[in-house]
């Protein structure tokens, strides 16, 4: 009787677990802190000292504003290796929390998320330490960004974006800046730098297709060469060829080297009559966009163009050059998740009240 009497107060247990196991549940369950640091290589002794000490600071800050609740919250440092080209080092500290769900009568923990905070140490996630590379270097021909921020109570906040996460998952994402006073650690490029670069890489383009174009000419009389003795006893199968193949192939592309200035021209006409702009509007920043009705031409547009692009360049003069690398010169702060989630977008909300800017502001330099 006893043993029936204790079997049925375990399964009521069990059944009242599994039916208290809510969202409501789970947002109140206290969750741990779990540490770790990564990339460590090429950092000289004294600067990773300080790198660490700074990371553990902002570690604090966060820690004594926020507790992990419905999450198990991973913290971890990351240093990255200096690099020549940049004036210092650049290292991050980063949360990724991890929801709790319920499983049955089970509490589990999600063994992945798309909810990521970051703060990071003279970095950016978008470049603005080097100049523009690969194809964009001929494109735009400077490094892009797709909003300005705004400056508000001593630092740069950027609107917060609609972003897609794992999964097609619709999420959110926002991003602030802590700097010295007034100074943005990259520099915006003037209509004039764009269009006079514009022009320079308009003549490469061309230069660079001419060349290809000719390549496949000295082909083309290469495999005629082939053919030549290929068919050299065979006086109706050259004929052919010669009709069919060569001749159609080399008038084509004769055409092409013939008309590449002709096909060039609108672009260069375009940049000259934008650079007889007045001179205060050529000083303004460049935010361009496709020609849609042109594919060598670029259009100017403004911030709310979905499409428009804002240049940016390296500011190597915001550094000052007589601290250590390791000093935090300006703090990027980035979070993203599914706004849509109850735990997400708490931990989200949490982790925004818990960054004290004016903390931040106080470690720039030091």
């Amino acid at each position: 009787m006893n043993y029936l009497i204790a079997l049925t107060i375990v399964l009521f247990s069990v059944s009242a677990s599994a039916q208290n196991c809510t969202t409501e549940s789970l947002l109140q369950k206290p969750g741990v802190w779990k540490e770790s640091s990564g990339g460590l290589y090429g950092i000289a002794a004294a600067d990773l000292v300080r790198e660490k000490k700074t990371v553990a600071a902002i570690h604090k800050m966060i820690k004594s504003k926020y507790s992990p609740m419905g999450v198990n919250a991973l913290s971890n440092g990351g240093y990255n290796s200096p690099q020549s080209y940049m004036p210092v080092n650049s290292y991050i500290y980063s949360i990724i929390p991890l929801n709790f769900y319920c499983d049955g009568g089970a509490i589990k923990t999600v063994h992945e998320t798309s909810t990521y905070f970051q703060i990071g140490v003279n970095f950016f996630a978008d470049e603005i330490y080097d100049t523009a590379q690969g194809d964009r270097s001929l494109a735009e021909g400077y490094n892009v960004l797709s909003q300005m921020p705004v400056e508000k109570d001593g630092y740069y906040y950027f609107k917060e974006k609609d972003v897609t996460l794992g999964f097609g998952i619709p999420g959110k994402s926002s991003r602030w800046l802590i700097t010295y006073d007034g100074k943005l650690p990259y520099a915006y490029v003037s209509k004039k730098e764009f269009l006079e670069k514009r022009k320079r890489n308009l003549f490469i383009q061309l230069r660079n297709e001419a060349t290809s174009i000719k390549d496949v000419l000295k082909n083309i009389e290469i495999g005629k060469g082939f053919k030549d003795a290929e068919y050299k006893n065979d006086a109706a199968k050259m004929q052919r060829y010669m009709k069919m193949d060569y001749q159609p192939s080399k008038e084509r592309y004769e055409k092409q080297l013939a008309d590449i200035e002709t096909t060039y021209k609108p672009a260069f006409s375009k940049i000259e009559a934008l650079l007889k702009m007045p001179a205060k509007e050529l000083t303004e920043p460049a935010i361009v966009k496709n020609d849609p009705t042109d594919h060598l031409s670029y259009v100017f547009t403004t911030e709310n163009d979905p499409f428009g692009k804002i240049l940016i360049k390296p500011n190597s003069g915001y550094f000052d050059k007589k601290f250590p690398r390791s000093v935090p010169q300006f703090f990027s702060v980035d979070i993203v998740g599914d706004h849509k989630d109850p735990i997400s977008a708490k931990v989200i909300a949490d982790l925004i009240t818990a960054v004290d800017f004016a903390t931040l502001k106080n470690m720039l330099g030091k």
